[in-house]
């Protein structure tokens, strides 16, 4: 099947029940912040990688957070890249899910890290996914230096679910999150987590995050304030 190399954003559908949305308005204010010319540029060069299901749906398999961003930097339209294309094949709703599951182009796993659910739960569109706060975290971690960046599929949730079994977020909530930054990468300099993807030894991560008590994540997205 032939799709246009730009599609609408709402027209495309997740293969993922959640995503930080901390990391999503974090990359909304980045994109605020550009100029029409620069958004634009931006969006053309991060191609959403996608599978046309049996039944001719565009799945989303990557970037949902910078998709969601550009939803709500009003980004109409998106470009986008078929990875597999499932419209000619006379799969079953069970194959084709399975399918996916088995190549990682779906995770089915909700915003507690409890899973996998029915695929017939997935939103329909972007607009329709939950908030998963340890994500977040996970990434504000990456991005400080606590672990690499990796091309293995849903890496950051398998860091958010380590951070979740440590409970970093609990004590002071959403609003603590630089806590539970400073929490999380004393964590990683005390010892290797060597069984997670990305993962760094203690000894070479290089970040003062952890001990200077006055500064803060410059990943964490500024706080709207009241009028």
């Amino acid at each position: 099947m032939k799709v246009k190399s730009h599609q609408p954003t709402l027209c495309l559908k997740p293969t993922q029940f959640a995503m930080g949305m901390m990391e999503v308005e974090y990359k909304v204010q980045e994109m605020k912040a550009l100029s029409p010319r620069k958004l634009k540029k931006l969006v053309e060069s991060k191609p959403i990688p996608i599978v046309i299901s049996p039944w001719k749906e565009l799945c989303i398999v990557d970037h949902h957070h910078f998709l969601f961003a550009c939803w709500h930097a009003k980004v109409k339209t998106v470009r986008v890249e078929v990875v597999k294309d499932y419209s000619k094949l006379k799969l079953t709703y069970h194959q084709f899910w399975k399918k996916m599951q088995k190549l990682k182009f779906a995770y089915l796993y909700d915003q507690f890290g409890e899973g996998p659910r029915s695929p017939l739960y997935l939103p329909q569109d972007i607009r329709g996914m939950a908030d998963d706060p340890y994500r977040s975290l996970a990434w504000m971690i990456r991005k400080e230096g606590g672990f690499e960046n990796t091309d293995v599929n849903f890496a950051e949730f398998q860091w958010a679910n380590f951070f979740r079994e440590k409970k970093l977020l609990e004590a002071h909530g959403r609003v603590g999150v630089h806590q539970a930054i400073k929490k999380g990468m004393r964590l990683l300099k005390k010892k290797d987590i060597t069984h997670l993807p990305g993962a760094i030894p203690a000894d070479k991560i290089e970040t003062d995050l952890h001990i200077d008590p006055q500064k803060k994540s410059k990943f964490v997205p500024k706080a709207v304030k009241p009028i």
